[in-house]
């Protein structure tokens, strides 16, 4: 939890100290250890100003009238989406939308011809894409490869004669917090001529997302969310698509809409430019390595953290010692996990992630615990974390 008001922080923060401290004074006081950004980040003052702006504007001079005015604030925020993905400003297009699972939803609805009938993907995909696949009649691919993305298997794959209608990539994963390969996998995808469709979902505001390499004419679409390391509102997502398919695909945004949401997630694209996307995502990267080593050296021999030391991200996941790495396995070392995240916020005040075996059924074969901090985690945070984690693998907390 955040120091009272005008006490110092006498725990050293784990990203650089500027950036540390810019995170906390510009959002409420943490009143627990939250180590949960990869689910939902911690909005800022400015971020619920704007959100609460617009829903006042909306209720004085009427909502398509506040819409209306909102339109250049909005238009910025496109390009700040493209900046992100390393797109010059007014190429392609941007929707926002409700949300990264309604963003992948209304991208199958809107493609051109219909929805598509097939999808290639990595046998680690996110399980609810693969669910909401199915459930659009669109025939999931799996492509055989490691972990870690390997970009040949897929240009070998297309290469040998797969022809799905779309390959689909998850930047990060919601199970482990490897970053992937997208970039090249992407580049592959292009040079077969199929079009790529990239779930920035736990990437976006968090590691590298630029496509600038990839020739103008690929077809390319990357959606998101705002909630999670952009710390934005909930309930607000975007599609943002380039090449010849982004002129072809149906409209994306709702008349109907959140549109003090969306402001919302304007003001964080906002303070994401003005910190410097490359400073926060090495703050980021540097909160992760931390970490990683942090709860390793205490939890030695009753935790094993799966992500490699160095991965570039603040995805920490967990397992009970002598359980399976990121992609087998079946062991929980005889801890209910579900119930020991409960316990960790009713007891210690410290909020974490309980991942089930759903989220990637093609690669996971036991639950597991995710640990996801922000700019402004502390090594006090961490410990606190890790007495906890000790305690429950001897004994009830």
């Amino acid at each position: 939890m955040d120091p009272a008001p005008g006490q110092p922080d006498a725990s050293p923060s784990l990203a650089p100290a500027p950036l540390a401290a810019a995170w906390r004074r510009t959002r409420p006081p943490r009143r627990v250890v939250h180590l949960d950004s990869a689910a939902a980040g911690r909005s800022s003052w400015a971020v619920l100003d704007a959100s609460a702006a617009h829903a006042r504007r909306e209720a004085e001079v009427g909502g398509y009238v506040a819409a209306a005015a909102a339109a250049p604030v909005l238009e910025r925020a496109r390009d700040d989406v493209r900046a992100l993905l390393g797109w010059p400003a007014g190429e392609g297009s941007v929707a926002f939308v409700h949300g990264a699972g309604d963003a992948l939803a209304q991208l199958l609805l809107a493609w051109p011809g219909g929805a598509p009938v097939t999808a290639a993907h990595a046998p680690g995909e996110y399980g609810p894409n693969v669910a909401l696949l199915r459930h659009l009649g669109v025939r999931p691919l799996p492509v055989p490869g490691p972990h870690r993305l390997d970009p040949e298997a897929f240009a070998r794959a297309l290469g040998a004669g797969l022809r799905p209608d779309l390959v689909h990539v998850t930047w990060v994963g919601s199970h482990v917090g490897t970053v992937q390969p997208a970039a090249q996998v992407a580049a592959a995808c292009a040079a077969a001529g199929v079009p790529v469709v990239v779930d920035a979902a736990q990437a976006f505001g968090h590691v590298d997302t630029a496509l600038d390499a990839l020739p103008a004419e690929a077809d390319v679409v990357v959606y998101g969310t705002s909630r999670k390391w952009l710390a934005g509102p909930r309930g607000v997502g975007f599609v943002a698509a380039r090449g010849p398919l982004a002129a072809r695909l149906g409209p994306l945004e709702r008349t109907e809409a959140h549109v003090a949401g969306w402001l919302g997630f304007a003001a964080a694209l906002a303070e994401h430019r003005d910190l410097g996307p490359a400073a926060v995502r090495a703050g980021l990267a540097d909160v992760g390595r931390a970490v990683r080593h942090r709860l390793a050296d205490a939890l030695r021999g009753s935790w094993q953290v799966l992500e490699d030391p160095a991965e570039p991200s603040a995805t920490v996941t967990l397992r009970p010692a002598g359980g399976p790495g990121p992609d087998s396995g079946a062991d929980d070392g005889g801890v209910d996990l579900a119930a020991l995240r409960a316990r960790l916020l009713a007891q210690e005040g410290v909020l974490t992630t309980f991942l089930g075996t759903e989220r990637a059924p093609g690669e996971m074969r036991a639950p597991a615990l995710r640990v996801s901090g922000h700019l402004d985690t502390t090594a006090a945070d961490v410990d606190r974390l890790a007495d906890a984690l000790r305690r429950a693998v001897a004994g009830p907390l």
